[in-house]
């Protein structure tokens, strides 16, 4: 069995952690790739360099090394590839990850095949142009449409669903999570636990205006279309995708959110461990 590490060398333990899991992996027979930039790093443990194109079907999975971050950021990799993933946390407890850094031998149950693979709710969001055109972006954890400037008033978005049904929404802005992403922003933001095995869309506004508004959890199935109105709020709304990708919605541009056909293919390795672990992290936060 052949593994595609993909680390954060800026968390706490990361490089010792990833060294430790590569030599267990090689010494039950296994292959561990690496990005280029780490070759130097991991000279010495007789890891292959990973290029997409040329190795993406000698890997059978991919583990990542640091916290839930790093899991978020790498399964789109691992969704390419349309490959199972694993996370190690390296440093405090994550949500996300299956493993904590001292709990590396139970990597062995990957070699002898003793896992599950639970298929998780990603979210397909094409950002439209009033002009035309769109971009496509996949979301693992949420896709966020707030305000440009956190100072200005409120803002004003209406939310269409497939029906023709529409919401509208006086807030700092609205958070469209998944499953998976129900325990990141959107919990912050006063929306629900959801199990992140199960399909759905979750609404959550930011600060709302209303007392009324509240957090609203919508069937896979649904299609919705996210606008501003612009009526009292600055001229620009922003999407950020997982936190990472930045993107201003101008007035007349719209926003289309709905259940993507990828699948993250997640790593279970203890049955029920779900419910423990968010207990853990409940009550072990410091």
């Amino acid at each position: 069995m052949n593994f595609l590490m993909i680390l954060n060398p800026g968390k706490k333990n990361s490089v010792e952690c990833a060294s430790r899991a590569i030599q267990i992996l090689k010494s039950r027979g296994c292959d561990v790739y690496v990005a280029p930039k780490y070759m130097e790093i991991f000279q010495n443990l007789m890891v292959r360099e990973f290029d997409m194109e040329r190795d993406k079907e000698a890997v059978d999975m991919v583990i990542t090394i640091g916290g839930d971050g790093t899991l978020i950021h790498s399964a789109e990799i691992a969704i390419a590839m349309d490959k199972p993933i694993v996370g190690i946390n390296s440093g405090r407890l994550g949500f996300l990850t299956e493993l904590e850094h001292y709990e590396l031998d139970s990597l062995i149950q990957l070699v002898n095949g003793n896992y599950e693979i639970q298929e998780r709710m990603v979210l397909e969001v094409n950002h439209h142009h009033k002009e035309g055109g769109a971009e496509t972006y996949l979301a693992i954890n949420d896709a966020v449409i707030s305000k440009e400037d956190m100072n200005a008033r409120v803002a004003d978005i209406d939310v269409v669903l497939r029906s023709g049904y529409i919401n509208s929404y006086r807030a700092d802005g609205l958070i469209f999570s998944t499953p998976t992403g129900s325990t990141a922003y959107s919990l912050s933001a006063g929306g629900p636990i959801v199990c992140a095995g199960m399909q759905a869309i979750i609404v959550t506004p930011i600060c709302p205006h209303s007392l009324f508004f509240r957090s609203m959890v919508y069937g896979p199935q649904e299609l919705l279309t996210v606008q501003g109105k612009y009526i009292n709020n600055s001229d620009t709304l922003m999407l950020s995708i997982d936190g990472k990708d930045i993107i201003k919605i101008v007035p007349g541009d719209w926003v289309t959110i709905y259940q993507a056909q990828q699948k993250m293919k997640y790593v279970v390795l203890s049955k029920n461990n779900y419910y423990k672990k968010l207990t853990e992290n409940f009550t072990n936060r410091r």
